[in-house]
């Protein structure tokens, strides 16, 4: 995980009108919770949080430094959870919790496929079940992503979690037997029924005899 810097404050009151008030002045209402820390609610900068995020998500370990009644301190923290706006997906909270740097933790890991597949050079189709896996590892040894090579994977083969090679300290956790990608079979284009033939039209009725004038029924 990377580690960054994240100053915060503790807030007063809790609930709909105070988180309201907080997001006003640009911040983010959050709580912080876990090792060691009573559950207290705070509030950090928008624009720093989101910075400290950017290229990392979740992963990422946060020094974050507390102020409280004028003095200082600082926790070794990781995001839990983060609540987004449902049409801008602005931050509207978040959950810190405050974790020991000398303590395994589970985190979820993306997966990044790389190479083409034999399979799709021969017309198959890659289709990828798994985005992520579940591991567990020291903070400072989870990795941001998983670069899984799928260059080898032919038409018909599955690739499932327990076949990724896990970094050195790092446990998976996701079980073994769910599907990360497989090589579809090509795709059948099926053929359009044929058209009925054409019905040959009716040849015209002959003419019956022709009617003398003056000639009755």
């Amino acid at each position: 995980m990377e580690r960054v810097g994240l100053q915060a404050q503790v807030r007063d009151g809790v609930g709909k009108t105070a988180a309201r008030r907080v997001r006003r002045r640009g911040w983010v209402p959050g709580v912080l919770y876990g090792r060691g820390v009573e559950a207290t609610p705070v509030a950090v900068e928008a624009r720093a949080l989101r910075d400290a995020l950017h290229g990392h998500g979740m992963n990422v370990l946060i020094d974050l430094a507390l102020r409280r009644n004028g003095s200082e301190e600082t926790r070794v923290v990781v995001v839990k959870d983060l609540q987004r706006d449902t049409f801008t997906h602005a931050i509207i909270h978040v959950d810190f919790q405050a974790i020991s740097l000398e303590e395994t933790l589970e985190a979820h890991v993306p997966l990044v496929l790389v190479g083409t597949p034999r399979g799709v050079v021969e017309g198959g189709v890659l289709e990828q079940h798994l985005r992520e896996v579940l591991v567990e590892a020291l903070p400072t040894a989870v990795p941001e992503q998983l670069t899984v090579d799928v260059s080898e994977l032919a038409v018909g083969q599955v690739l499932h979690a327990g076949d990724l090679t896990m970094p050195e300290g790092v446990t998976l956790r996701t079980p073994a037997d769910e599907v990360v990608a497989t090589v579809l079979p090509p795709r059948v284009e099926e053929a359009p029924p044929a058209a009925a033939p054409a019905e040959a039209p009716a040849a015209p009725a002959a003419p019956g005899p022709a009617r003398e004038e003056g000639q009755g029924s």
